[in-house]
Protein backbone atom coordinates (compact mmCIF):
# COMPACT_ATOMS: atom_id res chain seq x y z
CA UNK A 1 0.00 0.00 0.00
CA UNK A 2 2.82 2.35 0.85
CA UNK A 3 4.50 1.80 -2.47
CA UNK A 4 1.26 2.32 -4.33
CA UNK A 5 0.47 5.51 -2.42
CA UNK A 6 3.96 6.81 -3.06
CA UNK A 7 3.68 6.10 -6.76
CA UNK A 8 0.44 8.07 -6.90
CA UNK A 9 1.57 11.04 -4.81
CA UNK A 10 4.98 11.59 -6.43
CA UNK A 11 3.68 12.79 -9.81
CA UNK A 12 1.30 15.13 -8.00
CA UNK A 13 4.14 16.58 -5.97
CA UNK A 14 6.26 16.96 -9.07
CA UNK A 15 3.67 18.98 -10.89
CA UNK A 16 3.36 21.57 -8.13
CA UNK A 17 0.64 24.21 -7.84
CA UNK A 18 -1.10 25.49 -10.95
CA UNK A 19 0.32 28.76 -12.29
CA UNK A 20 -1.64 31.84 -11.27
CA UNK A 21 -2.94 34.25 -13.90
CA UNK A 22 -2.06 37.84 -13.12
CA UNK A 23 -4.80 40.41 -13.75
CA UNK A 24 -4.09 43.42 -15.95
CA UNK A 25 -5.55 46.90 -15.64
CA UNK A 26 -7.15 48.64 -18.64
CA UNK A 27 -4.06 50.84 -18.88
CA UNK A 28 -1.79 47.80 -19.04
CA UNK A 29 -3.98 46.24 -21.73
CA UNK A 30 -3.90 49.48 -23.71
CA UNK A 31 -0.13 49.76 -23.52
CA UNK A 32 0.38 46.11 -24.48
CA UNK A 33 -1.70 46.59 -27.63
CA UNK A 34 -0.33 50.03 -28.43
CA UNK A 35 3.36 49.09 -28.26
CA UNK A 36 2.74 46.32 -30.81
CA UNK A 37 1.69 48.96 -33.37
CA UNK A 38 5.04 50.10 -34.76
CA UNK A 39 3.48 52.63 -37.11
CA UNK A 40 1.77 54.38 -34.19
CA UNK A 41 5.03 54.33 -32.22
CA UNK A 42 6.80 56.03 -35.14
CA UNK A 43 4.10 58.70 -35.14
CA UNK A 44 4.50 59.17 -31.39
CA UNK A 45 8.29 59.44 -31.71
CA UNK A 46 7.96 62.12 -34.40
CA UNK A 47 5.51 64.11 -32.26
CA UNK A 48 7.85 63.92 -29.26
CA UNK A 49 10.70 65.10 -31.47
CA UNK A 50 8.60 67.99 -32.77
CA UNK A 51 7.65 69.02 -29.24
CA UNK A 52 11.33 69.11 -28.31
CA UNK A 53 12.11 71.19 -31.41
CA UNK A 54 9.31 73.64 -30.55
CA UNK A 55 10.41 73.96 -26.92
CA UNK A 56 14.10 74.33 -27.81
CA UNK A 57 13.47 76.55 -30.84
CA UNK A 58 15.45 79.58 -29.53
CA UNK A 59 18.52 77.43 -28.82
CA UNK A 60 18.26 75.50 -32.09
CA UNK A 61 17.99 78.70 -34.10
CA UNK A 62 20.87 80.24 -32.18
CA UNK A 63 23.14 77.29 -33.02
CA UNK A 64 22.25 76.45 -36.63
CA UNK A 65 20.10 79.32 -37.86
CA UNK A 66 19.22 82.99 -37.66
CA UNK A 67 16.44 84.96 -35.92
CA UNK A 68 13.16 84.11 -37.66
CA UNK A 69 12.19 87.72 -38.42
CA UNK A 70 15.66 89.06 -39.24
CA UNK A 71 16.11 90.08 -42.87
CA UNK A 72 19.31 89.49 -44.81
CA UNK A 73 19.04 91.38 -48.14
CA UNK A 74 22.58 90.37 -49.01
CA UNK A 75 21.42 86.75 -49.30
CA UNK A 76 18.99 87.58 -52.11
CA UNK A 77 20.02 87.16 -55.72
CA UNK A 78 22.15 90.26 -56.52
CA UNK A 79 20.75 90.59 -60.06
CA UNK A 80 17.04 89.97 -59.58
CA UNK A 81 16.50 90.27 -55.80
CA UNK A 82 14.91 86.81 -55.67
CA UNK A 83 15.30 84.25 -52.86
CA UNK A 84 18.31 81.96 -52.87
CA UNK A 85 18.31 78.24 -52.13
CA UNK A 86 19.75 76.13 -49.32
CA UNK A 87 23.36 76.71 -48.29
CA UNK A 88 25.62 76.03 -45.35
CA UNK A 89 24.63 79.34 -43.74
CA UNK A 90 20.90 79.01 -44.51
CA UNK A 91 19.99 75.33 -44.42
CA UNK A 92 16.55 75.79 -46.01
CA UNK A 93 17.38 78.90 -48.03
CA UNK A 94 15.80 82.34 -47.61
CA UNK A 95 12.39 83.76 -48.52
CA UNK A 96 11.57 86.80 -50.63
CA UNK A 97 12.48 89.16 -47.74
CA UNK A 98 15.77 87.43 -46.99
CA UNK A 99 14.53 85.66 -43.85
CA UNK A 100 15.86 82.26 -42.80
CA UNK A 101 13.33 79.62 -43.89
CA UNK A 102 14.79 77.05 -41.48
CA UNK A 103 14.23 79.30 -38.46
CA UNK A 104 10.70 80.12 -39.54
CA UNK A 105 9.84 76.46 -40.05
CA UNK A 106 11.15 75.69 -36.54
CA UNK A 107 9.13 78.51 -34.98
CA UNK A 108 6.11 77.51 -37.04
CA UNK A 109 6.06 74.23 -35.12
CA UNK A 110 5.22 76.23 -32.01
CA UNK A 111 2.11 77.67 -33.62
CA UNK A 112 0.92 74.27 -34.84
CA UNK A 113 1.42 72.62 -31.45
CA UNK A 114 -0.29 75.49 -29.61
CA UNK A 115 -3.28 75.12 -31.89
CA UNK A 116 -3.16 71.34 -31.50
CA UNK A 117 -3.18 71.52 -27.71
CA UNK A 118 -5.11 74.67 -26.78
CA UNK A 119 -7.83 74.67 -29.46
CA UNK A 120 -8.40 70.92 -29.16
CA UNK A 121 -8.55 71.10 -25.35
CA UNK A 122 -11.20 73.85 -25.38
CA UNK A 123 -13.18 72.12 -28.13
CA UNK A 124 -13.24 68.82 -26.24
CA UNK A 125 -14.03 70.49 -22.91
CA UNK A 126 -16.97 72.43 -24.33
CA UNK A 127 -18.24 69.46 -26.32
CA UNK A 128 -18.03 67.06 -23.37
CA UNK A 129 -19.84 69.40 -20.96
CA UNK A 130 -22.66 70.23 -23.36
CA UNK A 131 -22.91 66.65 -24.63
CA UNK A 132 -23.17 65.32 -21.07
CA UNK A 133 -25.80 67.91 -20.23
CA UNK A 134 -27.90 67.23 -23.33
CA UNK A 135 -27.75 63.45 -23.09
CA UNK A 136 -28.42 63.21 -19.37
CA UNK A 137 -31.16 65.81 -18.82
CA UNK A 138 -32.83 65.43 -22.23
CA UNK A 139 -36.08 67.36 -22.70
CA UNK A 140 -35.83 71.07 -23.47
CA UNK A 141 -32.11 71.14 -22.64
CA UNK A 142 -31.36 68.37 -25.12
CA UNK A 143 -33.51 69.99 -27.80
CA UNK A 144 -31.83 73.39 -27.42
CA UNK A 145 -28.25 72.05 -27.47
CA UNK A 146 -28.99 69.63 -30.31
CA UNK A 147 -30.49 72.36 -32.48
CA UNK A 148 -27.43 74.57 -31.87
CA UNK A 149 -25.24 71.65 -32.98
CA UNK A 150 -27.38 71.08 -36.08
CA UNK A 151 -27.26 74.76 -37.10
CA UNK A 152 -23.49 74.94 -36.60
CA UNK A 153 -22.89 71.74 -38.57
CA UNK A 154 -25.06 73.10 -41.41
CA UNK A 155 -22.31 75.60 -42.28
CA UNK A 156 -19.23 74.47 -44.22
CA UNK A 157 -16.41 74.17 -41.68
CA UNK A 158 -13.85 76.31 -43.50
CA UNK A 159 -16.40 78.95 -44.48
CA UNK A 160 -17.66 79.33 -40.90
CA UNK A 161 -14.13 79.50 -39.49
CA UNK A 162 -13.17 81.98 -42.20
CA UNK A 163 -16.08 84.25 -41.31
CA UNK A 164 -15.30 84.17 -37.58
CA UNK A 165 -11.58 84.73 -38.13
CA UNK A 166 -12.23 87.57 -40.59
CA UNK A 167 -14.51 89.41 -38.18
CA UNK A 168 -11.92 89.24 -35.39
CA UNK A 169 -8.71 89.74 -37.39
CA UNK A 170 -9.03 93.49 -37.92
CA UNK A 171 -8.58 96.39 -35.54
CA UNK A 172 -8.88 95.50 -31.87
CA UNK A 173 -10.44 92.12 -32.54
CA UNK A 174 -13.94 91.27 -31.29
CA UNK A 175 -15.85 90.76 -28.05
CA UNK A 176 -14.82 94.19 -26.86
CA UNK A 177 -11.15 93.56 -27.56
CA UNK A 178 -11.11 90.34 -25.55
CA UNK A 179 -10.26 88.25 -28.63
CA UNK A 180 -7.22 89.76 -30.29
CA UNK A 181 -6.15 89.13 -33.90
CA UNK A 182 -3.71 86.26 -34.29
CA UNK A 183 -3.52 83.04 -32.32
CA UNK A 184 -6.51 83.90 -30.09
CA UNK A 185 -8.73 84.51 -33.11
CA UNK A 186 -7.73 81.21 -34.74
CA UNK A 187 -8.30 79.33 -31.48
CA UNK A 188 -11.81 80.77 -31.05
CA UNK A 189 -12.71 80.01 -34.67
CA UNK A 190 -11.59 76.38 -34.30
CA UNK A 191 -13.39 75.92 -30.98
CA UNK A 192 -16.67 77.30 -32.34
CA UNK A 193 -16.47 74.95 -35.32
CA UNK A 194 -15.20 71.75 -33.69
CA UNK A 195 -16.98 71.42 -30.33
CA UNK A 196 -20.12 70.25 -32.11
CA UNK A 197 -18.59 66.96 -33.28
CA UNK A 198 -17.49 65.78 -29.85
CA UNK A 199 -20.72 67.15 -28.38
CA UNK A 200 -22.83 64.95 -30.63
CA UNK A 201 -20.65 61.89 -29.95
CA UNK A 202 -20.83 62.34 -26.16
CA UNK A 203 -24.58 62.99 -26.26
CA UNK A 204 -25.16 59.70 -28.07
CA UNK A 205 -22.99 57.79 -25.61
CA UNK A 206 -24.72 59.33 -22.58
CA UNK A 207 -28.18 58.54 -23.93
CA UNK A 208 -27.17 54.87 -23.86
CA UNK A 209 -25.24 54.90 -20.58
CA UNK A 210 -27.89 56.73 -18.55
CA UNK A 211 -30.17 53.68 -18.80
CA UNK A 212 -27.56 51.25 -17.49
CA UNK A 213 -27.87 49.50 -14.14
CA UNK A 214 -24.93 51.27 -12.48
CA UNK A 215 -26.58 54.66 -13.10
CA UNK A 216 -29.86 53.40 -11.68
CA UNK A 217 -27.99 52.05 -8.65
CA UNK A 218 -26.25 55.39 -8.09
CA UNK A 219 -29.56 57.23 -8.40
CA UNK A 220 -31.22 54.82 -5.96
CA UNK A 221 -28.43 55.35 -3.41
CA UNK A 222 -29.21 59.08 -3.37
CA UNK A 223 -26.43 60.37 -5.62
CA UNK A 224 -27.07 63.80 -7.13
CA UNK A 225 -26.95 64.70 -10.80
CA UNK A 226 -23.43 66.14 -10.56
CA UNK A 227 -22.15 62.96 -8.93
CA UNK A 228 -23.76 60.75 -11.57
CA UNK A 229 -22.45 62.93 -14.40
CA UNK A 230 -18.84 63.24 -13.31
CA UNK A 231 -18.27 60.10 -11.23
CA UNK A 232 -20.39 57.54 -13.03
CA UNK A 233 -20.81 58.64 -16.65
CA UNK A 234 -17.64 60.62 -17.39
CA UNK A 235 -15.16 57.79 -16.52
CA UNK A 236 -16.97 55.58 -19.05
CA UNK A 237 -16.44 58.21 -21.74
CA UNK A 238 -12.66 58.46 -21.43
CA UNK A 239 -11.96 56.15 -24.38
CA UNK A 240 -14.08 58.01 -26.98
CA UNK A 241 -12.80 61.36 -25.69
CA UNK A 242 -9.15 60.31 -26.02
CA UNK A 243 -9.70 58.78 -29.46
CA UNK A 244 -11.60 61.81 -30.75
CA UNK A 245 -8.99 64.23 -29.38
CA UNK A 246 -6.09 62.51 -31.10
CA UNK A 247 -8.00 62.31 -34.40
CA UNK A 248 -9.18 65.94 -34.38
CA UNK A 249 -5.75 67.43 -33.64
CA UNK A 250 -4.48 67.08 -37.24
CA UNK A 251 -7.75 68.60 -38.51
CA UNK A 252 -7.18 71.64 -36.29
CA UNK A 253 -3.60 72.00 -37.50
CA UNK A 254 -4.79 71.93 -41.10
CA UNK A 255 -7.57 74.41 -40.34
CA UNK A 256 -5.08 76.84 -38.81
CA UNK A 257 -2.82 76.45 -41.84
CA UNK A 258 -5.78 77.09 -44.16
CA UNK A 259 -6.81 80.24 -42.28
CA UNK A 260 -3.23 81.53 -42.27
CA UNK A 261 -2.93 80.67 -45.97
CA UNK A 262 -6.05 82.77 -46.65
CA UNK A 263 -4.66 85.69 -44.65
CA UNK A 264 -6.96 85.64 -41.59
CA UNK A 265 -4.93 83.38 -39.31
CA UNK A 266 -1.63 84.07 -37.60
CA UNK A 267 -0.61 87.69 -38.07
CA UNK A 268 2.80 88.43 -39.65
CA UNK A 269 5.64 88.55 -38.86
CA UNK A 270 4.92 85.54 -36.60
CA UNK A 271 5.94 82.39 -38.42
CA UNK A 272 3.20 80.00 -39.50
CA UNK A 273 3.44 77.17 -42.00
CA UNK A 274 0.20 78.21 -43.68
CA UNK A 275 1.33 81.80 -44.02
CA UNK A 276 4.69 80.64 -45.43
CA UNK A 277 2.90 78.50 -48.03
CA UNK A 278 0.81 81.51 -49.05
CA UNK A 279 3.93 83.62 -49.51
CA UNK A 280 5.67 80.85 -51.45
CA UNK A 281 2.84 80.17 -53.90
CA UNK A 282 3.57 83.01 -56.39
CA UNK A 283 7.26 82.11 -56.64
CA UNK A 284 6.97 78.34 -56.40
CA UNK A 285 8.51 77.75 -59.83
CA UNK A 286 11.68 79.69 -58.97
CA UNK A 287 11.96 79.16 -55.19
CA UNK A 288 10.85 75.57 -54.58
CA UNK A 289 12.57 75.38 -51.18
CA UNK A 290 10.36 78.14 -49.80
CA UNK A 291 7.31 75.96 -50.51
CA UNK A 292 8.81 72.52 -49.91
CA UNK A 293 10.06 72.74 -46.32
CA UNK A 294 7.01 74.25 -44.58
CA UNK A 295 4.76 72.01 -46.68
CA UNK A 296 6.79 68.94 -45.72
CA UNK A 297 6.70 69.93 -42.03
CA UNK A 298 2.91 70.31 -42.20
CA UNK A 299 2.52 66.99 -44.02
CA UNK A 300 4.66 65.01 -41.57
CA UNK A 301 3.01 66.57 -38.52
CA UNK A 302 -0.52 65.81 -39.69
CA UNK A 303 0.51 62.30 -40.75
CA UNK A 304 2.14 61.60 -37.37
CA UNK A 305 -0.96 62.69 -35.43
CA UNK A 306 -3.19 60.61 -37.70
CA UNK A 307 -1.03 57.52 -37.21
CA UNK A 308 -1.00 58.07 -33.45
CA UNK A 309 -4.76 58.55 -33.37
CA UNK A 310 -5.36 55.35 -35.35
CA UNK A 311 -3.06 53.42 -33.04
CA UNK A 312 -4.79 54.70 -29.90
CA UNK A 313 -8.19 53.93 -31.37
CA UNK A 314 -7.17 50.34 -32.17
CA UNK A 315 -5.55 49.87 -28.75
CA UNK A 316 -8.67 51.06 -26.93
CA UNK A 317 -11.01 48.94 -29.04
CA UNK A 318 -12.49 46.30 -26.70
CA UNK A 319 -13.10 44.01 -29.66
CA UNK A 320 -9.39 43.90 -30.53
CA UNK A 321 -7.73 40.54 -30.07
Amino acid sequence: MTTTAGSVLEPLAATGPEPAFAGRTPLQLFWQRFREDRVALIGLAFIVLEVLVAVLAPWIVQVVGHPPNAQYPSELDPRFGTPTGPSWSFLFGVDSLGRDVFSRVVYGARVSLQIAIVATAFSVLLGVVLGLTAGYFRGVTDTLISRIIDVTLAFPVLLLALGIASSCSLGNGCAGGLIKPGLATVTVAIVVVNWTYIGRIIRGQVLSLREKEFVEAARASGAGNATILFRELLPNLVAPIVVYSTLVIPQNILLEAALSFLGVGITPPQASWGEMLAEATPIFSTAWWFFLFPGLALLLTVLAFNLLGDGIRDALDPKAA
